[in-house]
């Protein structure tokens, strides 16, 4: 089990398998499945199968730069997350006057999304690269 963590080829064979239960889940619970409900205004589309990668993203970031340079990426990759959090928030203020909690959480969870996988892909690369 622990090999689905720490290799590159376990991660994407876990990331798939979580990606299918997902999938799977969507097309049995497409009645119940949240899809422009007023409940859910944050996801005016409904919940994307990426929504879900980020925690893994960045677990999976965390081990393959701890073997690749003995330290982790993790830890800057939060805090560039919180930047872009503040950030965020400071541009929707000056812009609009207002902070509007859908608003502001979609586009943070978009860019939460963008930001891992980039530098998930960045950590892969340097995998092979550094190996």
């Amino acid at each position: 089990m622990r090999d689905l963590w720490t290799t590159w080829y376990g991660q994407l064979i876990l990331l798939a398998a979580v990606s299918a239960v997902i999938l799977v889940l969507k097309r049995v619970l497409h009645r119940f499945w949240p899809h422009g409900l007023r409940l859910m205004d944050f996801w005016p589309h409904g919940l994307r199968l990426m929504d879900f990668w980020p925690p893994f993203l960045m677990v999976f970031t965390h081990y393959l730069t701890l073997q690749a340079t003995d330290s982790s990426l993790a830890p800057y990759e939060v805090l560039s997350l919180m930047i872009l959090g503040i950030g965020l928030t400071i541009i929707e203020a000056v812009e609009r006057g207002e902070i509007l909690y859908w608003r502001f959480f979609k586009l943070f969870w978009r860019g939460t999304e963008l930001l891992t996988l980039v530098v998930y892909l960045l950590a892969l690369g340097s995998h092979f690269f550094l190996q």
